[in-house]
């Protein structure tokens, strides 16, 4: 199974991914804010990071730059859970930063499972 880290600054946003991604087995860290994310993601380099991008104390898109930007992490994947995924820009950013997955909030409990599963897989 795999380590998944989640970096929202929503307790409900964290808690739904969480349950759904421990119902298959998963092992789930979170982070409230970004600077937390990195830190925890540079400590456990997980298989999977699933970021929102309006965090506190350090940017969705900012930590990502960090992950791709660091050796170890380089490969670690990253799905955005936003609610802002029709933006062109955000669009661009994912190609740049070889972002492969989003998952539009709200997501129904099983459509979250399967995106996210998803990523995991690529």
């Amino acid at each position: 199974m795999a380590t998944v880290l989640v970096a929202d600054d929503s307790t409900d946003a964290r808690l739904l991914v969480r349950v759904v991604l421990e119902s298959r087995g998963h092992t789930v860290m979170e982070a409230g804010d970004g600077e937390d994310a990195w830190v925890r993601a540079s400590q456990i380099i997980p298989d999977l990071i699933v970021v929102d991008l309006s965090l506190p104390t350090l940017a969705g898109t900012e930590l990502i730059r960090r992950v791709r930007g660091d050796p170890n992490m380089r490969r670690v994947r990253v799905a955005l859970y936003t609610a802002t995924t029709a933006n062109p820009a955000i669009r661009d950013f994912m190609r740049i930063y070889g972002v492969r997955h989003i998952v539009p909030k709200p997501t129904e409990p099983q459509a979250l499972l399967e995106k996210l599963e998803e990523a995991l897989r690529d």
